[in-house]
């Protein structure tokens, strides 16, 4: 980190918040009865999956549609429990951190999320007895895909973050695991790193770790 980093933008699974896709993959797998790559084709590679995202459709369509693709009956829990298979929890050294960050620097979430997920956020810090109630505690602003309505790799999200909270990209990092929402950070100025298993964000800012 430069002196010139004022402000600190975070992605969330795979960033702050631990997440295995494979486990809603293996879990969806089992309840329709198919392969992992059909499930990548059914779940997160069409537009339906991008319309949830992106708020335009509410949760009880997204679900029935789910359902609609079983061989058999499933129930919305059911549904439910393998699409919140991927959340893990909060690794609980990050709180700390991320509260240290706060009071340097001006701290910011940005995630591509739905609402199913947005309420088990809030279940999951609470099962954690984490010294928060929400993503909102960590952060000064926080930015949900499915509530701003676009989502990560689109340039035109950073902007409306920049915008929001009027934030000079110069001095702005942002960090996430993909490298192609990274990619789209530094096509708008912002100075953006990607995050790896090997250099997480303890690994990162862990001159704060050591506080």
């Amino acid at each position: 980190m430069t002196d010139k980093i004022k402000n600190i933008i975070f992605d969330f699974g795979g960033v702050v918040f631990q997440i295995d896709e494979q486990r809603t993959i293996d879990a969806f797998a089992r309840l329709f009865q198919c392969s992992g790559k059909q499930v990548l084709e059914y779940l997160f590679a069409n537009d339906l999956f991008v319309s949830f995202e992106c708020g335009k459709i509410p949760a009880d369509e997204f679900i029935a549609h789910l359902q609609s693709l079983a061989p058999q009956p499933v129930t919305k829990e059911q549904i439910l429990s393998a699409w919140n298979a991927i959340l893990i929890g909060y690794p609980k050294e990050h709180i700390p951190l991320l509260l240290a960050l706060k009071k340097k620097y001006r701290t910011f979430l940005l995630s591509n999320t739905n609402e199913i997920h947005t309420h088990e956020f809030i279940k999951i810090a609470k099962q954690q007895q984490l010294p928060i109630s929400s993503n909102h505690d960590l952060f000064e602003q926080v930015w949900y895909s499915n509530e701003v309505k676009m989502r990560k790799p689109d340039p035109k999200i950073f902007e409306y973050a920049l915008a929001q909270a009027n934030l000079r990209p110069e001095e702005t990092m942002f960090l996430d695991d993909l490298q192609q929402n990274v990619d789209a950070a530094l096509s708008v100025g912002i100075q953006a790193q990607r995050i790896t298993p090997e250099r997480g964000i303890l690994q990162i800012f862990s001159e704060f770790v050591k506080q």
